[in-house]
C-alpha cells in the first residue's frame, strides 16, 4: 500500500503530485506496450473467432447438402396425397406415374385373456407368448399377483416387441391384454401358461364379440396390408412396400393417391444455389477481415485501415486451396468437369455467380452427374471437407490459432499485474524518500531557526552592553 503524506510540511514540495509524477513516467513506457499489445491481441482473437464460425457455418451448409435425401437427386419422388401413403425415392427409381389404391394396412395382433376370477397365482411357472412361430418363455414367480405378471412380460419381452397392460371391466374383473409390433397375417399372439398360469391362456382367434362374455381372443387381428397398383392387387406383411423398383412407399390409411417421380430440376437447381450462397457468405466474411481502405481524417490527411487478419498466412492459405479446390476439374461426374458447366462462374471480386439458365440445361441433360460432382467420392464437396476439416473444429488450426491468442491475452494480464504492483512498490519507495527528505529539511529549517535566534539573541544583548 502507498505511503501517504501531508503535502511538504517542510519543504514546501506538492509530494503527492511529484511521486505520482515519477511513477506515472516509470508505468508509461511498459503500459503503452500493454495497451497496444492488448488491442491487438483483442481483435485478431475476435477476428479469428469470427473466421473460425464463418468456415464451420460453410461446413455445415455443406453437409446439410451432401446428407440429404433429395438434394442433387436427378428425379424428385412425390404423392398426391400423403395421408394416404408417403413415398422416398432410392437407387433405380424411373420416371413415371402410378396410382396407388390402399384397401386395407398392415396390423399387429392385440389380444385378450378371459376376466380372471383371481388375480394371483399360487403356482407360477413358465408363461409362452406366441407371435405366429415365434416362442417365447416367461418366467413367473409363485404367488405373483397379475401386475407382476403384466411386468414380467414388459420386462422379458419388450426386446421382441411384446407388450402387455391389465385392463378393468368395471366389475371387479380383470384382463391381461397383450399387444405385439409384428404385422402381417400369421402373427397373431397366442398364450399358454403352466400351473395356475393356464387361467391366462389365449389360443385361437376367436373375435371378442361378447357372445361368450369374458372369453379370451383377439382384440385386433394381425392382417397383411392389401393395395393396388395400377390395378395390379398386392399385399405386403408390412405397411412399408417396395413393390416399385427404386421407391419406397410408406402405407398409411385407406385411400387412392396418385405416386410421381419426375425431374428434380427445381430441387438441384436450389442446391446449387444454396451452395453458392453459402461460399459467398464465407468469401464476404473473409474479405472484410483482409480488407485495405483507404480514407482521410479529419484534417484531410490520407490514412489506411486494414482488416485485422490482412496478413495473416493461415487465412491466404486457406483461400487459396478453396480457389484452386474450385476450379480444379472434378473426377466421377462423367462430362461434367468444373462448376462452368452448371452456370456457375467466378466474379472479378472472387464470388460466384450462377447462370440459372445454364444451369437448367445441364440439369435437363445430366441430372446424375450432378449428383456426382458435387456429392461423389471424388466429387467437390469431398475435395472443400478435405480442405476445411484442417482449419475449422477443436483441434483445427483456427481452434489453435485462438488458444494460442487467449494464452497471449493472459499473458498480457499477467504482464499488467506485475507492472501495477511494480509501480505500486516504487510509489511505496518514493513516498518514504521523499517523506524522510521533507522531515530532514524541516529539522535542517527548525535549527537554522534556532542558531539565527541564538545569534539575534546575542547581537541584541551585546548591543545593550
Amino acid at each position: 500500500m502507498a505511503v501517504s503524506t501531508i503535502t511538504g510540511l517542510g519543504s514546501g514540495l506538492n509530494i503527492n503530485d511529484l511521486v505520482k509524477a515519477l511513477a506515472n513516467a516509470e508505468k508509461a513506457p511498459k503500459q503503452t506496450q500493454i495497451d497496444l499489445q492488448k488491442a491487438r491481441t483483442d481483435t485478431q482473437l475476435s477476428a479469428v473467432g469470427m473466421l473460425k464460425s464463418a468456415v464451420e457455418t460453410f461446413e455445415a451448409a455443406l453437409a446439410g447438402l451432401k446428407s440429404s435425401a433429395t438434394a442433387f437427386d436427378g428425379y424428385k419422388a412425390s404423392s398426391s396425397k400423403t395421408d394416404v401413403a408417403k413415398v422416398s425415392m432410392g437407387a433405380g427409381a424411373v420416371a413415371g406415374s402410378y396410382k396407388l389404391e390402399v384397401t386395407q394396412l398392415a396390423t399387429a395382433s392385440k389380444v385378450a385373456s378371459a376376466t380372471q376370477a383371481s388375480t394371483t397365482y399360487a403356482t407360477g411357472g413358465k408363461l409362452t407368448v406366441s407371435v405366429g412361430s415365434n416362442d417365447y418363455s416367461v418366467s413367473i414367480d409363485d404367488g405373483a399377483s397379475l401386475t407382476d405378471v403384466r411386468n414380467a412380460i414388459n420386462d422379458q419381452l419388450s426386446g421382441a416387441g411384446i407388450s402387455a397392460n391389465i385392463i378393468s371391466d368395471g366389475n371387479g374383473g380383470s384382463r391381461l391384454v397383450l399387444a405385439s409390433e409384428t404385422t402381417g397375417a400369421g402373427t397373431d399372439i397366442s398364450v399358454v401358461g403352466e400351473n395356475d398360469l393356464s387361467a391366462l391362456n389365449i389360443v385361437g382367434t376367436d373375435a371378442l364379440d361378447g357372445a361368450v362374455p369374458g372369453s379370451a381372443g383377439y382384440i385386433t387381428p394381425a392382417a397383411d396390408a392389401t393395395f393396388k397398383i395400377d390395378g395390379l392387387e398386392m399385399s405386403s406383411k408390412t405397411n412399408t412396400v417396395t413393390n416399385l423398383s427404386g421407391l419406397s412407399i410408406k402405407l398409411e390409411e385407406a385411400g387412392t393417391t396418385t405416386l410421381s417421380v419426375a425431374a428434380n430440376a427445381d430441387g438441384i437447381a436450389g442446391s446449387v444455389e444454396s451452395f453458392v450462397m453459402a461460399y459467398n457468405t464465407l468469401l464476404t466474411v473473409t474479405n472484410g477481415l483482409t480488407k485495405v481502405t483507404q480514407t482521410t481524417d479529419a484534417n484531410g490527411n490520407a490514412t489506411t485501415q486494414a482488416g485485422a487478419l490482412v496478413a495473416d498466412s493461415t487465412l491466404r492459405s486457406m483461400m487459396s486451396q478453396l480457389r484452386s479446390a474450385l476450379s480444379n476439374p472434378v473426377e466421377g461426374a462423367g462430362e461434367l468437369k468444373v462448376l462452368a458447366q452448371l452456370g456457375v462462374k467466378t466474379n472479378r471480386d472472387g464470388t460466384l455467380a450462377l447462370d440459372k439458365d445454364q444451369l437448367k440445361k445441364t440439369v435437363a441433360s445430366n441430372p446424375e452427374g450432378i449428383k456426382a460432382f458435387f456429392t461423389g467420392e471424388k466429387g467437390l464437396f469431398n475435395r472443400i471437407g478435405d480442405i476445411t476439416s484442417v482449419y475449422a473444429g477443436k483441434d483445427g488450426l483456427l481452434a489453435s490459432r485462438e488458444k494460442s491468442l487467449t494464452d497471449a491475452k493472459d499473458a498480457l494480464a499477467t504482464d499488467q499485474t506485475k507492472l501495477d504492483l511494480r509501480i505500486e512498490t516504487l510509489t511505496t519507495s518514493l513516498f518514504k524518500k521523499f517523506n524522510a527528505m521533507d522531515s530532514l529539511v524541516a529539522r535542517l529549517n527548525a535549527t537554522s531557526q534556532s542558531v539565527l535566534a541564538t545569534l539575534n539573541a546575542l547581537n541584541k544583548k551585546g548591543s545593550d552592553d
